[in-house]
């Protein structure tokens, strides 16, 4: 079980509201360095303009990662909220690009329930006329460029951040760092398409390509950004934010396998369906006997796979003790990062990411 709360530092009120309170209203972060992009970008044509529309349209869901931001900042002592914004901002803006590119790889036309910008761009040009094979180009095109246009300019944010240069190329250097490992997990989960589930290793993609940028990367923001740039406050960080992240991704994979459409937003089947590598699938593989593997091997990866084949796998990922197994994977990642976190963080930043922890274990369960 997670470790009871510790009391938090004496503040002026709860960290939840400050972050609310600084961070203003999180779906408009991101509205004055999109309209950045277009004042650069407006020399060339309305083509342009409309990528940045399609790629500010992007922006969504929950806005946890610019809240994390802000936890950090506000926690280390940071206290300029136009600052705060601009960070939080760009986090946000890292997350689009990360996640247009992932649409891009995936082949997916749609996020969060409405069509995504390779979607938009296929469908506009198939109205313009043009045949299915050149529509397909020009989404795919656009996707593209629009994800590497929103990472350039959470990095053009962050160097022109109002703030001490070695704060802006500290912030910088954090952000292009994360972006690496993110690329590197994204590669490793691509080619274990290519590999036996069994040889896949979904615990280090999870590592590099979830809690590198999801988790990690905002908290480093945040304590850069209030001046608390030191070793062990960014060693503490990354081991937080990897546990955590580590954990986020496993539950995410559970929701992905046993959650509802209602919770999700999205099929049982889609996961099974892509042939996604999980530790569920990794782990079953490994102790099934050969009637199960061969009724998992058969679903894994298959357009074909009913809701029926989701239900066997699932049977046999719970009576091999594989989702167990994960669950206590879970478990143990959320401990270490809220021990840790108590332990070397700011008080109040570690009572609000063992909330968030609580939030997951109840989202799974």
């Amino acid at each position: 079980m997670l470790p009871a709360p510790a009391p938090a530092a004496p503040v002026s009120e709860p960290l939840d509201a400050r972050i609310e309170a600084s961070l203003g209203d999180p779906a408009a972060l991101t509205a004055g360095l999109w309209t950045e992009v277009g004042w650069r970008t407006e020399p060339a044509g309305p083509e342009m303009a409309d990528l940045v529309a399609a790629a500010r349209a992007a922006d969504g869901g929950k806005h946890l990662r610019p809240r994390l931001v802000a936890a950090s900042y506000l926690a280390h002592g940071g206290d300029d909220d136009a600052l705060l914004r601009r960070v939080a901002a760009a986090q946000q803006l890292i997350h689009v690009g990360l996640c247009i590119h992932d649409d891009l790889i995936d082949g997916d036309l749609v996020r969060h329930g409405r069509p995504n910008v390779i979607g938009r761009a296929a469908a506009a040009a198939r109205g313009a006329g043009l045949a299915e094979a050149a529509a397909t180009r020009q989404g795919e095109a656009s996707g593209l460029l629009a994800g590497d246009l929103a990472l350039n300019a959470a990095v053009l944010a962050l160097v022109a951040a109002p703030a001490p240069d070695r704060v802006r190329l500290a912030l910088a250097a954090a952000a292009l760092e994360a972006i690496e490992r993110t690329v590197a997990g994204e590669l490793l989960d691509v080619r274990s398409e290519t590999l036996a589930p069994e040889q896949s290793t979904p615990i280090l993609v999870a590592r590099l390509k979830t809690a590198s940028y999801s988790v990690s990367l905002p908290l480093r923001l945040g304590a850069i950004a209030a001046g608390v740039d030191d070793a062990t406050t960014a060693d503490a960080i990354e081991r937080v934010g990897t546990a955590l992240g580590i954990a986020y991704q496993l539950g995410d994979d559970d929701l992905g396998l046993f959650g509802s459409p209602e919770t999700t937003g999205k099929s049982a089947l889609s996961d099974l369906r892509d042939g996604k590598r999980t530790e569920h699938v990794r782990l079953a593989l490994e102790r099934a006997d050969e009637t199960g593997r061969a009724t998992i091997l058969r679903s894994l990866g298959s357009p074909a796979a009913t809701d029926e084949d989701a239900r066997r796998v699932r049977a046999i990922v719970t009576a091999t003790g594989a989702r167990a197994a994960v669950d206590e994977l879970i478990e143990e990642h959320l401990e270490r990062g809220i021990r840790t976190a108590r332990a070397e963080l700011p008080a109040e930043l570690a009572d609000h990411l063992a909330g968030l922890a609580v939030a997951l274990r109840h989202r799974i369960r």
